[in-house]
């Protein structure tokens, strides 16, 4: 039986590849290790309760992670000096860093500078002796790595697994991972990514060779081959939505919009009759952040608005200032919500693509105020992958707030096209794969081809 090491540094990998057991399902056929950080504050997850075979956690150096974090700072803009997008990009680190860390970052970017600091980076990183006595032990025949291609692991596995002649497998996280991060050590055997877009995007802007890239979908959107766990009127019905309305979901953001607003807009809009015939859905974002004066939600009455059950103890406890649970949102709820309503309308975020996937039409939620006020809405609004998408996708961009109840008007409209379903999931071909085959059918049979 091949053994398997698969290397876990997030919470956000554990939601995506392990709760929805498309990781763990290898074990039917391999002999798989998980590999954990050892108490690292990214992944807060209680291992035990996992639903996973054999694990291990390794400790992590928090010097060796600053340091290959300056580098990868340095290497990302390195990347950007001659993308399409580098301004957005420029900016965003600019802001991020702070004015005396981007300055000395963006020195080490240059040509002439990137090659003398990586090396010396690198020297001073040197080996991760507890990861290579580790795998000197577990003597994997394959590593497996689901990332967001930065962190704690994604560069002492493509070096160890050169230096032992071991094939690696990176699994791209998200739509962003391609297009926006850097490989500072050279590339995996084979990095999986969604589908064509961010395969071209990892050519383009990461060097990864055309014959080491896999198109295999994407693990978390796997459930949506399938039928809903709930059939949209037993879920309308259930938690209350009128029988006969069009429902328009709005998706929140995590970035701090006051959405609340935008609601109250949408339902005095329905109440004035500007908006006829609709219900409002609200799902807000399973880590969202806080709007600048944002009133409680529930602290308001609404006769044409409400809030989606399975996010109702998430934005509790973001109102409440607990925190959010990476890991709490169900990708089987989200399915049966965008099975169940007519059309969405968010602020960037991946949702929009996953509401194409179920043939719902879409609008982004992209207003000059907020862009102007919120350097992550700015950012993602000129990165390549959301360019492309709407370049490529019928996606109606609303960008004033003045215009969000008549845009959400034509957006309801759009859902009368008998066409527009087959269409947009048509469009989405060239983003995202979405097979026959269940995505750890697939990943199993590239494993037994590099073996």
């Amino acid at each position: 039986m091949p053994k398997v090491a698969v290397f876990i540094d997030h919470d956000i990998i554990v939601r995506h590849f392990i709760l929805n057991q498309t990781i763990p399902s290898l074990e039917k056929e391999h002999d798989v290790v998980f590999v954990f950080p050892e108490n690292h504050r990214r992944v807060t997850t209680d291992l035990i309760t996992l639903k996973v075979g054999r694990y291990r956690t390794v400790r992590v150096s928090d010097q060796r992670a600053y340091l290959y974090r300056r580098l990868y700072q340095a290497t990302v803009l390195k990347l950007r000096r001659k993308s399409e997008d580098k301004h957005a990009a420029f900016n965003f680190w600019r802001k991020t860093l702070g004015k005396k860390a981007y300055r000395e970052t963006w020195f080490y970017s240059w040509p002439c500078t990137y090659w003398f600091y990586k090396r010396k980076m690198l020297s001073k990183i040197g080996e991760n002796k507890e990861l290579d006595q580790l795998l000197r032990e577990e003597l994997p025949d394959v590593i497996v790595h689901p990332t967001v291609l930065e962190g704690l692991f994604v560069s002492d596995l493509v070096a160890w697994g050169r230096k032992n002649g071991k094939p690696t497998i990176f699994i791209m996280n998200s739509w962003d991972n391609p297009s926006m991060k850097a490989m500072l050590v050279g590339h995996p055997d084979r990095l999986v990514v969604w589908g064509e877009q961010t395969k071209e995007h990892a050519i383009k802007y990461l060097g990864i060779p055309k014959e080491n890239i896999v198109c295999l979908g994407a693990a978390q959107f796997d459930v949506y081959r399938r039928p809903p766990r709930e059939t949209p009127d037993s879920y309308k019905k259930r938690i209350g939505i009128p029988v006969g309305k069009k429902v328009l979901l709005y998706a929140g953001s995590s970035k701090g919009l006051n959405e609340t607003r935008h609601l109250e807009m949408l339902e005095n809009a329905i109440e004035r009759g500007n908006l006829e015939n609709c219900f409002v859905l609200y799902r807000p974002h399973p880590w969202r952040g806080q709007g600048e004066g944002e009133k409680d939600f529930y602290s308001l009455k609404w006769r044409h608005v409400l809030l989606a059950p399975d996010m109702e103890y998430s934005y509790r406890r973001s109102r409440d200032g607990r925190g959010s649970i990476i890991n709490f949102a169900d990708y089987e709820d989200t399915h049966v919500t965008l099975s169940a309503v007519d059309a969405v309308i968010s602020p960037l975020s991946t949702i929009l693509l996953e509401a194409a996937l179920h043939g719902k039409p879409i609008a982004a939620y992209l207003p000059d105020e907020d862009m102007g006020k919120n350097l992550f809405l700015y950012t993602v609004a000129n990165l390549m992958q959301f360019k492309e998408f709407f370049s490529d996708v019928e996606c109606l961009q609303c960008k004033s707030i003045d215009r969000l109840v008549d845009d959400c008007g034509r957006l309801l409209e759009m859902c009368d096209d008998p066409g527009i379903g087959e269409r947009l999931k048509k469009q989405c071909e060239y983003f995202i794969e979405l097979p026959d085959l269940p995505y750890t059918e697939r990943l199993s049979k590239l494993i037994e081809e590099l073996l």
